[in-house]
């Protein structure tokens, strides 16, 4: 991951592009007043607008050459969770259930000291400098979470893991927070959660799919059996 490149992602706008724009349309539309409608406002007006537009492509694309791009910081992401969830499999010594898959959940993390956001030019979507990827292996008896986070800006990768047992959970569901990024805009992030004894016992960073509602159905129907049998 080059991190230098990824840092001037985050620290960078695209001010330069929006002005380089402008000037590539001052430059095309003396070109086309020129050559397309023949009216000649000034000597040489055919080079001298076809400098204009270089100047604007120069302003607009050059400074974002030392730097990430969105599609960059979205191919490190799945370099970094690439079969993660296989991996952690690997890693650990349990009996995983043939009913419930396991599961690869991941989204950026925007809390935290030191994040940094970036509001992406094409698509328009907030991207931090941190990312949260989580693997659900379920066994019969309950789930094994294990966390990494980990930074685009710097060598920092931190590893966690949990395990629950489905007759001591209260329930899996999702919460939808919605924040104010830069002055105006406001987005909405989303949570699984997982509760024990009436509180929040992890909150998982999630992309909102079907695959997270999926998820919960299976906890939660893992859950109501599994106390079920405890009742007998």
């Amino acid at each position: 991951m080059d991190y230098e490149k990824n840092l001037k992602y985050y620290q960078s706008n695209d001010k330069h592009f929006y002005v380089g724009v402008i000037i590539i349309g001052i430059g095309a539309l003396l070109f086309a007043i020129g050559n397309v409608l023949g009216f000649r406002l000034m000597p040489m007006q055919t080079p001298i607008s076809m400098t204009i537009a270089g100047i604007g492509a120069a302003i607009a694309f050059i400074p974002s050459s030392g730097r990430s791009s969105e599609r960059d910081i979205e191919d490190a992401v799945l370099r970094a969770t690439h079969k993660y969830d296989e991996q952690v499999a690997e890693s650990v010594n349990i009996t995983l259930s043939r009913r419930i898959k396991p599961v690869l959940l991941g989204e950026f993390v925007y809390d935290g000291e030191g994040v940094l956001l970036r509001r992406g030019r094409s698509d328009r979507k907030y991207r931090s400098s941190k990312y949260t990827a989580t693997a659900l292996l379920f066994t019969n008896d309950g789930i094994y979470v294990s966390q990494k986070t980990f930074s685009f800006i710097e060598d920092n990768t931190v590893e966690t893991d949990m395990e629950f047992i489905f007759e001591n959970i209260d329930e899996a569901y999702t919460v939808c927070e919605e924040r104010v990024f830069g002055e105006s805009d406001k987005v909405k992030l989303y949570f699984l959660v997982i509760s024990e004894n009436g509180k929040e016992a992890v909150r998982i960073p999630v992309k909102y799919n079907a695959i997270v509602d999926k998820v919960c159905d299976d906890i939660n129907n893992a859950i109501a059996e599994a106390k079920g049998l405890k009742k007998r």
